[in-house]
């Protein structure tokens, strides 16, 4: 039951990665996407192992053609 709770959490938080990357905060010298909240997130609520298992589905995800990074695929 607990490792399905925590493969939930994982994807939960690799939905809000993919969503966070379109999600622009307009700074004058470097834009700023919510990315970098959620996979910092991720770390801190998931643990390490767990969030860097989210933050690779989602690497994953891109580099299989969705159109899921920032700047596009």
């Amino acid at each position: 039951m607990n490792r399905t709770k925590n493969l939930m959490y994982c994807s939960l938080f690799t939905a809000l990665i993919a969503v966070g990357a379109f999600i622009k905060i307009p700074i004058p010298v470097v834009p700023f996407t919510l990315q970098f909240l959620f996979t910092t997130l991720a770390g801190l609520l998931l643990g390490s192992k767990m969030g860097a298992v989210s933050v690779i589905a989602y690497m994953v995800l891109g580099l299989v053609g969705l159109p899921i990074f920032s700047e596009g695929g």
